[in-house]
């Protein structure tokens, strides 16, 4: 077998190992957690039980695709990971997940849709590192203890802010946190991810052993998540007030006051710039140009390692995007931000 080949099969064998219950001390089995609900949101958006997901090229054809690659993929998989055993995943998410119980302007419902989605990402982040150290067996490559410093540094940083947040939830007490939701235009795409928007750079040059005892910790971090619900789209950012984050300020600011047209554009930047974790529906994708789809994945790959706070690009996915009549409703001025 191929070294190619060993590291598809190793990929396989890590995506499919048993975890455990990321909630507290709990160390029951994990299921398959959904970020999002998937009776509910995720099927609201779905066609045929079906999503479109972002995934890391195949190894073998990462010439041909880049980086990344677009799948469809079903209901009963998609937007998930294994997160929380049978017990947390229904009864500590159930007031996010029953109508009659959702206020997704209340601290507690907001602080259950980031932990959500800063545990997938601290579980993803746990893969790809065993899969780097597991690379780095078969083949002695110079940069696999940089990157794997970087997924240990990005998981003891999100690790604080997950038993940050543990804390609040057990507590009901959100004193230290900042969220605020947004209503914005239906759009069929799920988001719900931390964020380090700063520079990471090494700014003195310093040799990369030396730099690393200098790493500030923790990072400010945001969260964000973006997910539609009825004949509406909601935006719910938030922070650590000990850590907060301008960029999110001005961002869910500028969200607030914009027209349609802009408020598609500052998803898409979201996506092409800093996401590699989220889904939308069929439909919403085929409105994308293939073309657009080309000059996403480049920039993408491009500014893979860039946090910096002024990235730009001309690129709009959803420049092509008809407007429903529930979208055109919420142009202007009104949406909410508590």
């Amino acid at each position: 077998m191929n070294i190619d080949a060993k590291i598809n099969e190793t990929w396989k064998k890590l995506h499919n190992k048993e975890r455990f219950c990321m909630f507290g001390k709990c160390n029951e089995k994990a299921i398959n957690s959904h970020v999002f609900q998937k009776n509910g949101i995720l099927r609201q958006m779905s066609e045929n039980n079906h999503l479109i997901q972002l995934f890391p090229a195949n190894a073998f054809k990462v010439e041909e695709t880049g980086l990344t690659q677009f799948k469809k993929i079903g209901i009963n998989d998609a937007y998930s990971f294994k997160g929380f055993c049978e017990e947390h995943d229904t009864k500590l998410f159930y007031p996010i997940e029953a109508k009659d119980k959702l206020d997704l302007f209340d601290a507690y419902h907001q602080a259950l849709f980031s932990y959500r989605g800063l545990c997938q990402e601290i579980r993803r982040k746990g893969v790809s590192l065993e899969l780097i150290n597991e690379i780095a067996k078969l083949v002695n490559h110079q940069r696999a203890s940089s990157l794997s410093d970087g997924f240990k540094s990005g998981i003891r940083n999100l690790t604080f802010f997950k038993e940050e947040l543990e804390s609040a939830i057990i507590t009901q007490d959100f004193s230290k946190f900042y969220f605020s939701t947004i209503e914005i235009p239906k759009i069929n795409l799920c988001i719900s991810v931390p964020l380090n928007v700063g520079d990471l750079e090494n700014p003195n040059n310093l040799p990369y052993d030396e730099w690393k005892k200098h790493e500030q910790f923790p990072r400010s971090t945001s969260f964000i998540n973006i997910f539609p619900l009825k004949s509406k789209s909601y935006f719910i950012g938030g922070f650590h007030k000990d850590y907060p984050c301008n960029w999110t300020k001005k961002k869910l600011k500028k969200l607030s006051y914009s027209r349609n047209k802009i408020i598609l554009k500052e998803l898409s930047d979201l996506i092409v710039l800093r996401l590699e974790f989220w889904t939308m529906s069929p439909k919403l994708f085929r409105q994308i140009p293939q073309e657009t789809i080309r000059k996403y994945k480049l920039t993408f790959s491009e500014n893979i390692y860039n946090h910096s706070p002024s990235m730009k690009t001309k690129i709009n996915l959803f420049k092509n995007i008809k407007l429903t009549k529930e979208m055109k409703i919420y142009k202007g001025h009104n949406k909410r931000i508590d």
